[in-house]
C-alpha cells in the first residue's frame, strides 16, 4: 500500500507529518486529510491560535506534493 504523508501549513510554518499514512489510494488520503484539517482548524479557532491553519498539502511517498487543500476549502458547504 502506498504511504502518503498530511502536512499543515500556517500562517509562520509547515508541520510536517515525519510518520505517513499507508492507505489504498489517493482519494483515501484525501479523505483523511480532510477530516485531519477540520480538527486541526477547529481547534484553531477553539483556542484562538495565533498561528491559524492555511492549507493542508498531501505529499507522496517521493515527497512530491500530490495535492494542496486550503482551509476555507475543507469548510461544510453552509460555512464557505
Amino acid at each position: 500500500m502506498p504511504r502518503f504523508y498530511i502536512h499543515f501549513q500556517s500562517t509562520r510554518r509547515i508541520q510536517n507529518d515525519d510518520d505517513g499514512l499507508e492507505l489504498p489510494g489517493f482519494e483515501e488520503a484525501r479523505a483523511a486529510a480532510i477530516v485531519s484539517a477540520r480538527e486541526v482548524l477547529a481547534d484553531d479557532i477553539k483556542f484562538a491560535a495565533g498561528d491559524t491553519m492555511l492549507a493542508v498539502i498531501i505529499t507522496g511517498e517521493d515527497g512530491n506534493e500530490l495535492a494542496r487543500i486550503s482551509a476555507k476549502d475543507i469548510l461544510p458547504e453552509p460555512l464557505k
